[in-house]
């Protein structure tokens, strides 16, 4: 569906923070999930597949949650994802660590500004970048184990394969920002599962994409496996600490 203009917002409700503008500034490297410096080993509370969600340090700062997908036969090395549909896989990231009075704002605000649909090569890509402008985050709340995101303007999809991964990546982001195990994304007040004719979510297996040096696997959609990877590997730089900051 084409994009439309931002909805107007209610009267003193301040308009969302380009938190991302320029995709080329200094917010120090977006690492993958399975690197060493994430999870750090016996941290609570933790997803569900073991990693541990953002806690802040002694200063207030909490690496913000993102979750990127890697599409089908363009996996990175060693990298761990779940099956989400399409066979792509649902990548884990972080930034560094930001101060934020939102974590859920952040995060989501975050994948709704992007800029820029691939980072990294191969890439992890971003689902929501054909939105970015006329999509924003209002608010969040949580309700029991659950989070509930409001979202306002519209959601932009090109195929029911993109359709899975903008709602895997909203979903993700928000339940590890709020460190709760469930998340329920609203748009204007509909489930984003109604706008965009989907079931509930079911994440598939967890699955480590070969190392670089594995003949015959790289940047390739083989990629079943066990245990974390311990390799780093970030993305390219993005976004601006000082704009993520002012949160």
């Amino acid at each position: 569906m084409p994009p439309r203009p931002r909805s107007e917002r209610p009267s003193g409700r301040p308009a969302p923070r380009r938190v991302a503008a320029g995709l080329v500034g200094a917010l120090a490297a977006v690492v993958l999930a399975g690197c060493s410096i994430f999870p750090a080993p016996g941290e609570t509370p933790t997803d569900e597949d073991g990693r541990a969600l953002p806690a802040a340090d002694a200063s207030g700062y909490t690496a913000a949650p993102l979750y990127f997908v890697a599409l089908n036969g363009a996996f990175p090395p060693d990298t761990t994802g779940r099956d989400i549909a399409c066979q792509d896989l649902l990548v884990r990231a972080e930034t560094t660590p930001v101060k934020s009075e939102d974590l859920v704002g952040t995060a989501v605000g975050f994948l709704l500004e992007d800029e820029q649909y691939s980072h990294g090569d191969p890439a992890l890509t971003n689902s929501l970048d054909p939105s970015e402008g006329g999509l924003s985050y209002t608010s969040h709340r949580i309700e029991a184990d659950t989070v509930v995101v409001e979202l306002t303007g519209e959601v932009v999809t090109r195929s029911q394969c993109e359709s899975f991964r903008i709602r895997a990546q909203l979903n993700r982001t928000a339940a590890d920002a709020a460190g709760v195990p469930k998340a329920e994304i609203l748009v204007d007040g509909l489930r984003i599962e109604e706008i965009l004719g989907l079931d509930e979510l079911e994440l598939g297996e967890q699955i480590v994409t070969p190392p670089a040096d594995t003949p015959g696997t790289e940047g390739t959609g083989d990629t079943e496996g066990t245990g974390d990877t311990s390799s780093e590997m970030p993305l390219d730089e993005i976004g601006d600490p000082d704009q993520l900051n002012d949160g």
